[in-house]
């Protein structure tokens, strides 16, 4: 009889202990539940990952943008065709095509002599990244002339220097701004250029300047037969 009792007991008292466990965990569950607000609860894994790859593709995006801009604005210059036209078109020079170099066109000015002024220009992506003009400078005769000989080449040469002193103004104020595609390129800066240009005296000379983001160039030099001012625009 008291082992019976006291099996029952032990099975009552094993009872109500598991009925306490299983009342402590639930409420432990519920506060925590209580805790945790909709505001502070996690954002589910998919939408933590969806912005991951907007955020991803918002910046390769840009760089790809930032990468083709750059490309586009390589060079400065107009598209060869556009700068063809012009100076064949030009009604103050003549323009002929070099046979012999690519692309080389020999500009005749107010009657003087085919091949005195030269131009080249050189592309990227069909577009004009540089250009060069040199001019032909006349040789100055000193002193008088003595017979009818000298006094034809003294005039020969004063009409010479005369076109001369024309032509290397007009034409760099015609073909740099035409071989400018943005049109930023102020008549101002070409003619503080062109003064700098011409004073110059001596094979060797350089005068060199960057205005309004264009790089530009003279230099005399010794040609073939008589001295040559060249001037060059980078447009890159």
């Amino acid at each position: 009889m008291k082992q019976t009792l006291r099996r029952e007991l032990t099975n009552i008292i094993f009872l109500i202990l598991i009925v306490a466990a299983a009342v402590v965990i639930y409420l432990l569950s519920h506060a925590e539940a209580e805790a945790i607000t909709p505001g502070d609860s996690p954002a589910p894994a998919t939408e933590t990952s969806s912005a991951q790859m907007n955020e991803q593709a918002e910046i390769v995006e840009s760089a790809e943008s930032a990468d083709a801009e750059k490309k586009e604005h390589t060079t400065r210059g107009v598209p060869e065709p556009v700068f063809q036209t012009h100076i064949l078109s030009s009604d103050l020079y003549a323009a002929e095509p070099s046979r012999k170099s690519n692309p080389t066109y020999f500009l005749t000015w107010n009657g003087a002599e085919q091949g005195d002024i030269s131009l080249t220009y050189e592309l990227r992506d069909g577009c004009i990244s540089s250009l060069e003009i040199a001019f032909q400078l006349p040789e100055a005769l000193k002193g008088k002339p003595k017979n009818d000989i000298e006094k034809y080449l003294f005039e020969a040469s004063e009409k010479r220097t005369g076109a001369s002193a024309e032509a290397i103004p007009a034409l760099l104020a015609d073909l740099l701004p035409a071989s400018d595609a943005l049109g930023d390129l102020q008549q101002s800066s070409i003619r503080f250029w062109t003064d700098q240009a011409l004073l110059l005296k001596k094979p060797g000379d350089k005068f060199e300047d960057t205005l309004d983001g264009y790089h530009f160039i003279a230099y005399r030099r010794q040609g073939d037969t008589l001295q040559e001012l060249v001037c060059v625009l980078f447009l890159t």
